[in-house]
């Protein structure tokens, strides 16, 4: 139950009430490091609580590749936008970072116990509000910033590029697709390459 307590959804509700939900059809489950937690096209039929460990979300990108959606870390929902979706298939791979810890939640009984607890029901909408607008400023950056935009923002938030491995797969590019760009802009001047890697000028 403390578990549950710890994140923002269930941070206001009495032992009691947290109780009554967990009577409902529900399991706690271990998913050891390396395991799949969810596969793209799975239904999303229940509310699922990371409590433990950590976690990354992955989708096919442009030229095939696998694209970085979302490093999900402990305590946070998982992908509670197609929860109560007409269509609530998952569009994403999760996988365990490390070992993982996951409560599984029926989703009638969440329903009923947000209509009895309003501030559960405020903090379930707040959350997939900032869910919202987190992917729609992810996706922004993939559909509209060509790579060059996108590496320049790359560069903006994390000073460098160390790995061109690491940032052509959160860039959602291949790493020869990445390499050319960063040639090209060396060579252009709008970057420099030094001994730990790329920065701006």
């Amino acid at each position: 139950m403390e578990e549950l307590k710890r994140i923002k959804l269930f941070a206001g509700c009495s032992d009691e009430s947290l109780e009554r939900l967990l009577e409902s059809p529900c399991r706690r489950q271990d998913y050891p490091a390396g395991r799949r937690m969810l596969n793209p096209g799975d239904p999303c039929r229940a509310l699922m609580v990371l409590v433990e460990g950590q976690a990354e979300a992955r989708m096919m990108g442009e030229e095939g590749r696998e694209v970085l959606v979302d490093h999900l870390k402990a305590p946070m929902l998982l992908a509670p936008a197609f929860l109560f979706a007409n269509n609530n298939v998952v569009p994403v791979e999760v996988n365990a970072l490390t070992d993982c810890v996951v409560w599984h939640i029926n989703r009638e009984a969440f329903f009923e116990f947000m209509q009895q607890e309003p501030t559960v029901l405020r903090a379930f909408l707040e959350i997939l509000s900032e869910r919202g607008r987190f992917l729609s400023r992810k996706m922004r950056t993939f559909a509209v910033n060509s790579l060059r935009n996108r590496v320049i923002e790359y560069l903006e938030a994390n000073g460098s590029i160390i790995s061109v491995a690491a940032a052509a797969e959160q860039l959602g590019a291949t790493r020869p697709s990445l390499s050319r760009v960063l040639s090209e802009m060396v060579s252009e001047g709008v970057i420099v390459k030094d001994g730990k890697g790329y920065g701006k000028r």
